[in-house]
């Protein structure tokens, strides 16, 4: 089995919760690969460009993966589950699930227009540290990806803060009662998940057998 890390959105495999879980599995002998999502250009880059990656970097061989998804990253691991049958168990953590909607309604449509007649928008990129242009064809592309794409059953464990201000929880609620395989973990935390994460490393234990 090969595990993969996937930050969320403006990250990077430095943030807090990734190298927390690298060290776990570095703790049990196994290695925690963690991608950087921001490819060559953050400025640039698209989901389809992040799933066109992950699929030919890490999904080439006959290895079955889980992938382990922080917000943004989680809605990634959906969509390669759904792409690749290789993605044999998901881990999410408060999943940006309706992301291009989180974003439209985050903005508002007036910004979302100011954006689309602009060409680019600025967002505060966490591991950069600083703010980043982030070109509009992030946006468009989003639009073309949903948690429904995934319709095939596997094991799923999610956790996600009752006090998330970013992606409300009932996205998971929602997303828990159509899958049979899905276990949601609610924690009395926000969307960082950061208050407790030693009790969610023992959850990913038991979920993955370790």
């Amino acid at each position: 089995m090969k595990y993969l890390y996937l930050h969320g959105f403006a990250s990077s495999p430095n943030s807090y919760k990734a190298q927390y879980m690298r060290r776990r599995f570095t703790d049990i002998g196994l290695t925690l690969l963690i991608p950087d999502l921001n490819l060559t250009d953050f400025s640039t880059v698209t989901l389809s460009d992040q799933l066109e990656y992950l699929d030919h970097t890490y999904l080439q061989s006959l290895e079955p993966v889980t992938v382990i998804g922080s917000s943004l990253g989680g809605f990634l691991g959906v969509q390669l589950a759904a792409q690749n049958t290789l993605v044999q168990k998901l881990i999410l953590f408060a999943p940006a699930f309706g992301f291009s909607q989180r974003i439209d309604k985050a903005l508002g449509n007036e910004n979302v227009t100011k954006w689309q007649q602009e060409g680019v928008r600025e967002f505060y990129h966490y591991g950069l540290k600083r703010n980043v242009n982030l070109h509009f064809n992030f946006f468009v592309d989003a639009q073309k990806y949903s948690e429904e794409k995934l319709t095939r059953l596997l094991p799923i464990l999610i956790f996600h803060g009752i006090h998330d201000g970013v992606v409300p929880v009932s996205l998971s609620e929602e997303f828990t009662k159509m899958r049979s395989q899905v276990t949601l973990k609610l924690l009395d935390d926000d969307h960082a998940l950061g208050k407790d994460l030693e009790s969610i490393w023992q959850d990913i234990k038991n979920f993955c057998n370790f």
